[in-house]
């Protein structure tokens, strides 16, 4: 009968304070002389108390159901294909989670897996036999992590569009208000105090660039006949442009638009009208609401959804190493997991401790240099069983 064989954690290391980008291995190392706690000690020796290399933790995984030897190669390669695509979707949601984040304070308190923080949602793992019973086929509990995880990827898609699409829409009316003087909407720059508006007075608001200014308030007034003298006003400055206006006889205006084009002043097309002021300015306001009201939702969902995607991640990541254990080393399960969080530039040298260590017995192929680093199918190979987790 299957049962699940707990073992206490090392009291001694901690992961609080993990920060978000750590590599963490999920290693399974052979018995020695068919002990777990000799071969959980030898590590130690050899990894912290004698060369301070790692800190290391027992990783729980249950006796699961083993199946046939043909089910477990197929089910092996299956199992690389579901980790890339759940550890994928695990990223997305952290990425789209700093995005939404007012601080990386706020990301730090807020990321968890069931209340803790990824590392030691990883080091203090315990399978979740209520969900995921041991003794049910390693296939149909593979599955339904994978179609549990796909759920929560074409729902992320679905959210991530419609929160894009009103925040494009927002930018889109923040840029027309926001832009150069030579482009933006000058609604709520420009007064009705600032114009005249006769029957045949009317105001133009034109564009001069920074460096013609001076030659811009010597000029316009020879642009065309009939320019109301001493009428050109400053209203606004930008990084490029000043906009000024002037006032002139409606029937030189067409004159007047072709003249400014020659000395490189743009002649803004404007209508001062303070309905449709009003109502953009509504309409900007409203949008503002509703991209802060999703990214607030957005953000509480991706809380929720990537503790639920980071936990069927190390599910996987457990079933991989039982599975891969076995076709390494055997049967009956005889191995040590364990979690490994590599201190800073001495990933190298673990490696050469590992492999001395434990790989005693491997083919010829992985003794050429210990701690180098192999690849077959586009991940790194040892000795022993060993995978990547990024939290």
């Amino acid at each position: 009968r299957a049962h699940v064989r707990w073992r206490p954690r090392d009291k001694r290391q901690s992961t609080r304070g993990t920060p978000m980008g750590s590599t963490f291995w999920l290693v399974s190392l052979p018995l020695d002389g068919g002990s777990a706690d000799r071969t959980w000690s030898v590590l130690q020796d050899k990894t912290t108390r004698d060369n301070d290399l790692s800190a290391n933790f027992k990783f729980n995984v249950p006796e699961l159901r083993v199946g046939t030897l043909d089910s477990l190669l197929a089910l092996s390669d299956d199992l690389v294909k579901v980790n890339t695509l759940v550890e994928a979707v695990a990223q997305k949601i952290q990425r789209q989670v700093v995005e939404l984040a007012s601080s990386e304070s706020e990301i730090a308190r807020d990321l968890t897996v069931d209340g803790v923080s990824a590392g030691r949602f990883l080091t203090d793992f315990a399978w979740d036999e209520a969900k995921h019973p041991a003794r049910r086929p390693l296939r149909e509990t593979v599955d339904k992590l994978q179609e549990s995880v796909a759920k929560v990827d074409d729902e992320f898609k679905l959210k991530t569009s419609e929160y894009t699409s009103v925040k494009s829409q927002l930018n889109g009316l923040t840029r027309k208000a926001a832009g150069s003087l030579a482009t933006r909407d000058l609604g709520e720059l420009v007064q009705g105090a600032d114009l005249v508006d006769t029957e045949n007075l009317t105001t133009l608001c034109v564009a001069v660039p920074k460096y013609s200014q001076k030659e811009w308030l010597e000029s316009y007034e020879t642009l065309a006949q009939f320019i109301v003298p001493r009428s050109s006003k400053l209203l606004k400055e930008d990084g490029d442009y000043a906009l000024y206006t002037v006032t002139l006889f409606r029937r030189v205006v067409d004159a007047f638009k072709s003249a400014a084009r020659e000395k490189s002043f743009q002649v803004r097309e404007f209508t001062h009208d303070a309905e449709i002021i009003e109502a953009k300015v509504s309409e900007r306001n409203d949008l503002k609401m509703e991209v802060e009201e999703r990214r607030a939702a957005m953000y509480e969902w991706c809380q929720t959804s990537y503790g639920e995607v980071f936990s069927a991640w190390v599910h996987v990541c457990a079933i991989r190493v039982f599975v891969e254990s076995i076709l390494r080393y055997g049967l009956p399960p005889s191995f040590q997991a364990s979690v490994m969080h590599p201190h800073k530039k001495t990933e190298k040298k673990l490696r050469a401790v590992l492999s001395n260590t434990f790989g005693q017995g491997a083919s010829s192929h992985w003794n050429d240099d210990p701690g180098e680093e192999k690849s077959i199918g586009g991940e790194d190979t040892h000795p022993y069983v060993s995978f990547k987790i990024e939290v």
